[in-house]
């Protein structure tokens, strides 16, 4: 059951925080000129990011188990999910234009 809570506890922390959090706020952040290449680099970014954890995971099981493997996901998860939290402004209730400001 241990290693089902890890799973879901890094599922649930990208869910809230690398997941979705990229497509919304370049959507909404960049002006249109800019949008086409924001969202490239967040596509290229976000498939960098998936092949390493696809090639560093057997590798972790291996070496280290997969208890302590997850407990580095979940450490990276929760650092993303802080950052996230912290660093990415709210933009409920506010038009594309004070959102563009902003920045």
């Amino acid at each position: 059951y241990v290693l089902l809570i890890f799973i879901l506890t890094y599922v649930a922390c990208f869910a809230a925080s690398f997941g979705p959090v990229p497509w919304v706020i370049l959507s909404e952040i960049f002006p249109i000129k800019l949008r086409g290449l924001a969202m490239s680099v967040a596509t290229l970014s976000v498939w960098v990011a998936v092949y390493f954890v696809t090639q560093l995971f057997p590798i972790l099981v291996e070496e280290i188990g997969p208890a302590y493997t997850f407990w580095i996901f979940f450490a990276v998860s929760m650092m993303a999910f802080v950052f996230v939290w912290t660093q990415i402004p709210e933009t409920k209730e506010k038009t594309l234009e004070e959102i563009e400001q902003s920045w």
